[in-house]
């Protein structure tokens, strides 16, 4: 099994379409594959599909039903809410043990190529105690690190792989995403963050895939 997790600077900057497009590659290939997301927030139990754990089971060629999400995804809450917040505002207990076990369990049982997706950014919290980067080291999967070209990014992305690096985490990619088609240039972004780290770096425009394929192949070559 090759495990990887995926984080990004912040929320919505793309971490759920890269994640199922490199699954949908990976399936095309005739990979087997798999996807975790421990927690999500922020969504209708209506549209599931439209959740970030539905397009996960949709890339993973999975039914889309509140026991197939159940599956992946230990804990979701409908508020757009930060997850401990949400979590405390529903009663549900912030056990971290309980959330790190839920993960190491799918993937010790599923094969091939396994994406977990945190929530929100780097530093995000799990619970009111423990953040993201904690659950990253916990798990010592490598990382693939999701940013954009906002302005702020390079701040914010030097500072995640500054955290990421300093956890002894291994960034095995940064993919720079295009959330919205009307987002700055992914290129003009990558020449500046390439001015300051060398990293290895792939560029994801808006809507497309294709660019994907490259990423897909580096993953599984690393």
């Amino acid at each position: 099994m090759r495990g990887y997790f995926v984080t990004a600077t912040g929320t919505d900057i793309g971490k759920t379409y890269v994640s199922a497009s490199l699954l949908s590659v990976w399936r095309a290939q005739g990979q087997t594959v798999a996807a975790t997301k421990p927690l999500m927030s922020g969504f209708d139990e209506d549209t599931l599909e439209q959740s970030d754990a539905g397009r996960l089971l949709v890339a993973m060629g999975q039914a889309v039903t509140p026991a197939s999400v159940s599956e992946i995804c230990l804990h979701r809450l409908a508020p757009p809410l930060a997850p401990n917040v949400a979590m405390r505002q529903a009663g549900i207990s912030q056990n971290y043990n309980e959330i790190l076990r839920f993960v190491e369990g799918r993937l010790k049982t599923c094969e091939g190529c396994h994406l977990v997706e945190g929530a929100g950014g780097v530093m995000s919290p799990v619970t009111d105690t423990t953040l993201q980067i904690d659950l990253m080291a916990d798990l010592r999967l490598p990382v693939i690190l999701v940013t954009a070209p906002y302005l702020g990014s390079i701040s914010h992305t030097l500072s995640a792989l500054e955290v990421l690096e300093a956890r002894g985490l291994d960034v095995s990619a940064v993919v720079v995403s295009q959330p919205s088609v009307h987002g700055s240039d992914p290129v003009s972004f990558s020449e500046e963050l390439n001015r300051f780290r060398d990293v290895n770096l792939f560029l994801v425009p808006h809507a497309s895939v294709a660019p994907v394929a490259d990423l897909a192949r580096h993953l599984r070559g690393s």
